[in-house]
């Protein structure tokens, strides 16, 4: 029997994040991208016209980080930045390029997290998704 304890538990929590990561990076690397920018592009999809203070709110991340990353597809992109009327502030779209894109790997990605999670039968994924969501 598997022994349960904080320390184990973060660690396999950890290393499925890792290994979640790794994938992703594996099945991205031919599109020029990393996990971090994919993740935060199906995001910026998601709550389009968002400001990066928003985004980093909503996934919960460092502002500084997003930001980053963030140059980082716009450079390739995939996204545009639009001044709104306080200078400071910056509304996120998607653009042609970066739609194409989500939607070239969105069957890809089905597969993978399949394969990935094909361990667990349907009632243990919904279980799993329940308990994990109570963390954040």
């Amino acid at each position: 029997m598997v022994q349960v304890d904080e320390k184990n538990l973060a660690h396999t929590i950890n290393q499925t994040s890792r290994k979640i990561t790794n994938l992703l990076n594996d099945h991205l690397k031919e599109y020029g991208i990393y996990a971090s920018q994919y993740q935060l592009l199906v995001n910026v999809s998601r709550y389009n016209n968002s400001t990066s203070k928003e985004l980093a709110a909503k996934l919960n991340v460092n502002p500084a980080a997003i930001s980053r990353t963030l140059k980082s597809i716009e450079n390739q992109g995939l996204i545009t930045r639009k001044q709104t009327s306080d200078r400071r502030v910056y509304q996120i779209t998607v653009t042609d390029k970066g739609h194409n894109l989500l939607a070239k790997l969105s069957e890809r990605d089905t597969n993978i997290f399949q394969k990935l999670f094909s361990p667990l039968t349907h009632k243990e994924a919904v279980a799993l998704i329940g308990l994990l969501s109570k963390l954040i």
